[in-house]
């Protein structure tokens, strides 16, 4: 078997050779085992290490799947892996290509059908596994895990969920063998810095809250900063204004092939040391140009978008939030604990600084507010993958109902969720769940009509009785048919419809559709 740095070193498109941690490495033994993992690290701290080094040790095993949250995540992963010559496909909600590859990364929701059917790969991973919680996504996760095929095999990674143990639990419940490989220990040290109380005085030219709350935490040495921002025009928008307004002492000079593929507008902001981050720019843009220069230390801040925080692949000395909330599929969205949690994540680089550091700026949003999200489903049922579920079991001869209760069965609680179906499972002959027409009645709500009269009493209306055409005729004529007439009243002896209902007859009715003579 080969050691773990070895496989390292035999990564395709890595030059620098670092030696995965122990947690990394209990990890991957785990795998190959054939146990599901569930994986809890801070953000920055190597998680997709692990599945580079599975895929990396020994033959293949089958497919593997690499699930992430977002299509540009999906794009990212998918060049970052091509580049080191690997077979990767790419399947989101409007791209699917090299579909049989070794490995697919995807969007969740593109496999989920496939999992439910059956076909799992041999490996699954699903990264930021705290979707599972998503109010609006969530379900996907949740049938997806709980329905894939027993031969698949789960990676689940996060860095920002407090009751993994509670994953694990519900994946030994659907007889799954599943380990927690659990690292609390940041690689930085963070502390907390209010950015407004700087003593640096910035000169009066500089205008506006953020110019001058850069100027000063970069005078403090608090530098390089990474500035999160609600939307892609608000972060080029603060980008262009601090580029603008700070001294650039000591210009970056781009090679012709970078001022290329940033365009020009950026191009200009870099000279600066200043650039913006969102899923707008191009990948060549962000991971051939923007990252690498900011890993290097080559960029005084970085503005990037809230949205695309967990495909931040960087960290810097500081981190500033330049908002409370974001837009988030067409509707603006309250940061959760756990986002704001993954966005402080990036202060502090390995190996570059001793300390992280997290600016308190007007917003007021503390290390405090950055909180690990408790998992739990959110209540509803997927009604549709239900009755998909249902329909293949009856083209397969099996009980559609039965199917759908076994299946809500194994979905992340241990509360029973009802579908209404359950009492007539147990008692499929008759309706209702009941046994005889005697305890069915006993459920039937007795129904009168009454009446006022003219004493000022109530007294019950008399139940409706069929009779004959003719009698209703006779009853309801003010006074004695004429003589010779009655042989012109309809031939039906009841008042009733071709379609076997009750229809109530008046004399001026049977009159209208039969004239009597001399009427």
């Amino acid at each position: 078997m080969q050691s773990f740095e070895s496989q390292f070193a035999e990564l395709p498109g890595i030059n620098t050779v670092t030696v995965p941690d122990i947690w990394q490495q209990q990890a991957v033994a785990a795998l190959r085992e054939g146990k599901d993992v569930v994986v809890q690290a801070p953000t920055g701290s190597g998680k997709t290490l692990i599945f580079e080094l599975w895929s990396n040790s020994g033959k293949p095993r089958g497919q593997a799947i690499y699930t992430v949250p977002t299509r540009a995540l999906a794009n990212d992963k998918l060049a970052e892996w091509r580049a080191r010559g690997w077979d990767v496909g790419i399947a989101t909600g409007d791209l699917a290509e090299n579909l049989g590859a070794p490995i697919l990364v995807a969007t969740l929701e593109t496999q989920k059908n496939r999992l439910i059917a059956g076909d799992g790969p041999a490996l699954l991973v699903v990264d930021e596994y705290q979707m599972l919680s998503d109010p609006d996504r969530g379900l996907n996760y949740e049938l997806a895990l709980a329905l894939a095929p027993s031969h698949t095999q789960f990676l689940l990674l996060s860095g920002s969920v407090s009751n993994p143990h509670h994953v694990v639990q519900w994946l030994t419940r659907l007889g799954r063998k599943a380990v927690l490989v659990r690292h609390e220990l940041r690689p930085v040290p963070q502390e907390e810095v209010h950015a407004n109380n700087l003593n640096y005085h910035v000169p009066s030219e500089i205008k506006g809250y953020w110019p001058r709350l850069v100027a000063k935490s970069l005078a403090e040495d608090l530098g390089p900063i990474l500035i999160f921002a609600p939307r892609r025009q608000g972060a080029e928008q603060l980008a262009a204004d601090l580029a603008r307004q700070l001294p650039t002492p000591n210009p970056l000079q781009l090679s012709t092939e970078q001022k290329q593929i940033v365009g020009e507008h950026l191009a200009k902001l870099l000279k600066s040391r200043i650039a913006y981050h969102h899923s707008g720019l191009s990948y060549a843009a962000r991971a051939g140009v923007i990252e690498p220069l900011a890993k290097a230390g080559q960029l005084r801040v970085v503005v990037a978008t809230m949205g695309l925080a967990a495909g931040i692949n960087f960290s810097l000395r500081s981190v500033a939030l330049a908002g409370e909330s974001y837009r988030r599929d067409a509707v603006e969205q309250p940061l959760r604990s756990d986002e704001i949690l993954q966005m402080f994540g990036r202060a502090g680089r390995r190996g570059l600084d001793e300390c992280g550091y997290v600016l308190i700026t007007a917003n007021e949003i503390r290390l405090l507010d950055a909180r690990s999200c408790h998992l739990s489903r959110n209540g509803a049922v997927d009604w549709s993958a239900l009755l998909g579920l249902m329909q293949t079991a009856a083209e397969n001869g099996l009980d559609p109902f039965t199917e759908a209760v076994r299946a809500q069965e194994r979905l992340f609680t241990t509360k029973p969720i009802l579908l209404g179906v359950e009492e007539s499972m147990k008692h499929p002959q008759t309706p209702c769940g009941l046994k005889t027409d005697a305890e069915r009645a006993r459920h039937v709500r007795r129904r009168q009509r009454e009446m006022l009269n003219s004493r000022g009493e109530w007294e019950t209306f008399p139940p409706l009785v069929e009779k004959p055409v003719r009698e209703i005729c006779v009853v309801d004529h003010p006074g004695p048919l004429p003589q010779g007439r009655e042989n012109h009243l309809p031939p039906h002896p009841t008042a009733e419809t071709g379609d076997g209902s009750k229809i109530s007859v008046q004399f001026k009715t049977v009159q209208s559709l039969s004239p009597l003579p001399g009427g």
